[in-house]
């Protein structure tokens, strides 16, 4: 079955569970920086709008230019945390093709009647 055995494929689930409990750990650090920046710019949005004294529209402009380098930081963190959560998906599908593949060359080698390699 194109050069699997069901060895290679226990090894690479291995290896695939391996990447997906560190991209579960990853995800809790990337959803907190996500918070901290969101936060950190949510404060200082707040604080360049209660500081300048103009109209609504013109303190909302100047809050918005004050703020660009905080939100542009939350932007990149909520960015790498929706990363992380797709490499997530993608291990978890992985894992199951895996698995399907590691079961159809099981079968393949007990209808041939072969020994499984080690």
């Amino acid at each position: 079955m194109n050069g699997y055995t069901p060895n290679s494929v226990v090894h690479r689930l291995a290896e695939l569970s391996r990447m997906l409990d560190e991209a579960t750990e990853e995800i809790g650090v990337l959803d907190e920086e996500a918070v901290r920046a969101k936060s950190a710019y949510q404060v200082a949005y707040a604080d360049a709008y209660l500081r300048h004294s103009g109209p609504q529209p013109e303190r909302k402009e100047f809050a918005t230019r004050r703020c660009a380098d905080e939100l542009l930081a939350y932007d990149l963190a909520s960015a790498k945390s929706r990363a992380c959560l797709e490499r997530i998906r993608t291990l978890r599908v992985q894992i199951e093709i895996g698995r399907s593949l590691n079961a159809a060359v099981r079968s393949e080698w007990a209808a041939t009647g072969a020994s499984q390699p080690i």
